[in-house]
């Protein structure tokens, strides 16, 4: 067997970084940034560590002597660090973006979203593996196109945040993040550009597609789970209100009258209900046995188109005979589900009342617009508690129950982008019948009554969230349970 000792030693001429390569014979052994570099090398395949490099019978000098090693160590070593550090912080980023979507998403596209997102952060942390060995010795063939990629996808991640947060312009934590990763996308970009990574990796044509389908993917689901979905699939809730078959009370001149309030989510969209009440009206009006126009038009445009005219009946007056919540803030339906309850009201039997009226109204939310802590939200603040801080004085508005929870877009890209919204629903009874309803701001707990009136605000979010009002009513003649049979 050889002496490879004996082996002549070829180093060859420094490339475009200073690295020369170092062959033993035919064989290439390695490559070596300095003389300590090439003792390693020789070190590792039996050479001893005292060899004269200067012994030109045993070692070959090409392109320089043993005084010329141009690599730039310091410039070289300061790029690796530069490239992980940035690297390392997308990989962060989008972990932190991807994971509440990937494991907590409503929707299948946008669990799909997130786990597109945590793939980027695994291509970061390659992306940053790959970055010591392009630096390096190269070993690895496509290691400069591995880092490409990880630039790429960290590009395309900030400016689509950057994009995001200047159609608010609303400061979040995260921005203190975006903004310089996004700058060090552009340099680390041009650092790509100007030294050709990909140069040198098999089938770069192949691998440029593979990189431009995964992007448009990304694009893709982020479109569809965040802007198409929510609008193609509308919400539809379902309310009915039926009158029982009323029974006198044996005992007293009491009518005893049933009434059934059902909700059924007739749609394929998960909904949340952030307000509801029902409420039975007594209805009263003076009888006119001639009138040559319908009664109670000012009243009628007053009250926005919602009360009917009479030619016969004018001076309509309604009277709150009972009042309450329905299924209760915070609770939510899937498509198909069902909610039912049975109330039985008592009515004087000698009461003057022309009609019965019973209305179920309710504030709804879209589920896959939005995530509410529905633990927290289901909890109520009243109003007048002074501690509460959702406190109101009495003298600004009516006693309320009041729930308040932040409430979170299900595209974990916004929420990264914008402040904090948080949804408020209250419900409470006045002499005119139940109060309630509910918006979503950026309003967190302090000054009810004054955020109470951001219309503006609250409008807007009402689109994003889609906000929406449903209600259902039936009407009775008051003689039917006047002259109800006995129980």
């Amino acid at each position: 067997m050889q002496d490879r000792t004996k082996v002549k030693v070829t180093v060859g001429p420094p490339d475009s970084r200073g690295l020369r390569e170092v062959r033993i014979g035919a064989e290439t052994a390695g490559s070596a940034w300095s003389l300590r570099d090439l003792r390693r090398v020789l070190s590792r395949h039996g050479y001893p560590k005292d060899l004269d490099l200067e012994d030109r019978s045993s070692v070959s000098w090409q392109g320089g002597g043993s005084d010329t090693w141009p690599d730039h160590t310091r410039i070289r070593r300061a790029t690796i660090v530069l490239m992980v550090a940035g690297l390392a912080g997308g990989w962060a980023l989008m972990t932190s973006v991807g994971i509440p979507d990937a494991f907590d998403a409503l929707t299948f596209a946008g669990r799909i979203t997130g786990f597109v997102f945590l793939l980027g952060g695994v291509v970061e942390v390659a992306a940053a593996v790959a970055v010591f060995d392009h630096w390096g010795k190269r070993s690895l063939r496509v290691s400069g196109a591995i880092v490409f990629l990880g630039v790429l996808v960290a590009l395309t991640v900030t400016t689509t945040l950057v994009f995001l947060w200047f159609q608010e312009l609303e400061y979040t934590h995260y921005m203190l993040a975006v903004f310089p990763l996004f700058a060090w996308s552009l340099w680390a970009l041009s650092v790509c550009v100007r030294e050709k990574v990909w140069q040198g990796t098999p089938h770069p044509t192949k691998i440029a597609a593979g990189v431009l389908a995964t992007v448009l993917l990304a694009a893709v689901n982020i479109a569809y789970s965040s802007l198409y979905q929510p609008t193609a699939a509308p919400a539809y809730l379902s309310f009915k209100v039926r009158f029982g078959v009323p029974r006198m009370d044996p005992e007293r001149p009491i009518v005893h009258l049933p009434l059934t309030l059902q909700l059924e989510n007739t749609s394929s969209v998960p909904v949340y209900i952030l307000s509801d009440s029902w409420a039975l009206y007594g209805r009263t009006g003076t009888y006119v046995e001639k009138s040559a126009e319908l009664r109670d038009r000012r009243a009628e445009l007053e009250y926005g188109l919602e009360m009917d005219m009479s030619r016969h009946v004018e001076s309509v007056e309604l009277s709150t005979l009972a009042a309450g919540p329905f299924a209760g803030a915070g609770s939510w339906f899937e498509p198909g589900e069902q909610y039912s309850e049975e109330k039985v009201v008592q009515i004087p039997r000698n009461a003057k009342y022309d009609m019965l009226d019973a209305d179920l109204a309710a504030d709804v939310m879209r589920m896959d617009r939005g995530r509410i802590d529905v633990a927290e939200f289901g909890g109520a603040w009243l109003s007048w508690d002074e501690e509460s801080p959702l406190y109101c004085p009495p003298e600004e508005c009516p006693d309320l129950a009041i729930h308040h929870a932040r409430v979170r877009y299900n595209n974990n890209l916004v929420n990264v982008t914008r402040k904090p919204r948080y949804v408020t629903a209250w419900w409470g009874a006045a002499p005119e019948g139940p109060l309630s309803g509910a918006f979503i701001t950026t309003f967190q707990g302090k000054g009810f009554i004054r955020n109470w009136q951001k219309d503006v605000e609250a409008a807007k979010e009402s689109d994003r969230f889609d906000l929406f009002v449903v209600t259902g009513d039936a009407a009775l003649p008051f003689a039917a349970v006047a002259n109800a049979p006995r129980a």
